[in-house]
């Protein structure tokens, strides 16, 4: 097999794991509840800036919830993908969650602690909807269809026919996960996943391959994604919560981590090339630079992607693998060592940087270290655009 072939069955192997079924599912749920997140985010910014406690409660009341947003967010995206109805699907998937919280409090005090729908639960809430869901589908599909009648309403005979199936998946679902401690067992089984993914090595690795996956054409951010944004999410969301309740903040990965202090103007951290490019002697590279900035400042860079290209293009595989790992090892440490407030705060990421990295952290400090990044990432990237550029003149 040459390497061409070797390539593209690498490449075809890697996007239909992005696109199977479950991947697929659970990166749409993670998208549909950004809205939440954000929401929640500027709240919490809201209270820091003004110290206003109802903002602290209307946090707590969207990011603070953020595993029951997630539950009914998977129980509609599997349903939405397998063209089944939406609201059952919902309802169960969120039923199956709640009814693993803490049902000691629940029968003592007739309430159910917040912290059981937190960020601390997101990994439970997500197989549990998952199960519930699969579970679900396969009970409906062998009790098939118990009400026919044509009288009846296509609404109505959904629900009638779910009545069985629904209660089936409950009880399931509370035998397996509470009869036999399932959910101690998967908490036991993520701490490592938890304790290594806010490192520095998940840094340096995340990054080599996103970025060796967009240079061959491949849309690497997605791959990382759904391997490891519930993940990063559930880290700004624990972040959060500590800052609410006037506790340390603890993890480093937190998604806007690498929104804003790595991928500066985008994969890659391109941004400093683009500007190099305004700069630059030759006319089709200026050109490039200019048509392409304002996408950049607001970290769309697939002009410069595809424009100048970066992709294929073996002058620029050095420095667009490079710079993303030399400015994560150096946000790491500005972190590790509190030289920079943690991130806690989700923010559109389609703002420019510097607004972004202060939103993000409410630390003035941040704007100085993605500013470093950038510097970086123009002295990483300028002998290679060099390079490129004396190979444009020469090939005239």
């Amino acid at each position: 097999m040459n390497k061409s072939n070797l390539l593209n069955l690498l490449k075809y192997k890697i996007e239909a794991f992005a696109k199977s079924d479950i991947i697929t599912i659970l990166k749409n749920s993670m998208l549909n509840i950004i809205p939440i997140i954000i929401s929640g985010s500027f709240f919490l910014l809201i209270f820091s800036f003004f110290n206003i406690p109802i903002f602290k409660n209307f946090y707590i009341l969207t990011m603070g919830l953020i595993s029951i947003f997630l539950s009914v967010s998977i129980g509609y995206n599997f349903a939405l993908h397998y063209n089944k109805d939406k609201i059952i699907y919902s309802l169960l998937s969120l039923s199956s969650f709640l009814i693993l919280t803490n049902i000691t409090e629940i029968e003592k005090n007739r309430f159910i602690l917040i912290k059981e729908l937190s960020a601390d639960n997101m990994f439970l809430s997500i197989i549990v909807s998952l199960v519930s869901c699969y579970v679900f589908s396969y009970v409906y599909k062998l009790s098939g269809n118990i009400f026919k009648a044509k009288e009846i309403p296509d609404y109505v005979k959904t629900s009638l026919n779910s009545i069985f199936p629904f209660f089936f998946t409950l009880i399931i679902i509370i035998l397996f996960f509470n009869k036999f401690n399932l959910k101690g067992i998967l908490i036991e089984i993520l701490k490592p996943i938890d304790k290594y993914g806010d490192t520095l090595i998940t840094v340096v690795l995340a990054n080599l391959f996103l970025h060796i996956m967009n240079f061959f054409g491949i849309h690497g951010i997605s791959i990382i994604n759904s391997i490891l944004l519930a993940l990063w999410q559930k880290y700004l969301a624990l972040n959060a919560q500590a800052f609410a309740n006037h506790a340390t903040l603890e993890y480093i990965t937190a998604y806007p981590f690498f929104q804003w202090f790595i991928w500066i103007g985008g994969a890659g951290s391109t941004l400093g090339l683009n500007i190099l490019l305004l700069f630059n002697k030759n006319e089709y590279l200026k050109n490039i630079g200019k048509s392409s900035i304002t996408f950049s400042i607001f970290n769309i860079n697939e002009p410069l992607l595809f424009g100048l290209p970066i992709i294929f293009n073996p002058y620029f595989l050095i420095p667009f693998i490079l710079v993303p790992i030399v400015n994560g090892i150096i946000s790491y440490l500005a972190f590790y060592f509190n030289l920079v407030n943690k991130v806690y705060i989700e923010v559109p990421w389609m703002l420019p940087f510097f607004i972004g990295s202060y939103l993000s952290t409410n630390d003035y400090k941040a704007i100085i270290l993605s500013l470093i990044n950038l510097v970086i990432s123009i002295v990483i990237y300028y002998p290679f655009l060099k390079a490129y550029q004396k190979h444009l003149q020469n090939t005239k």
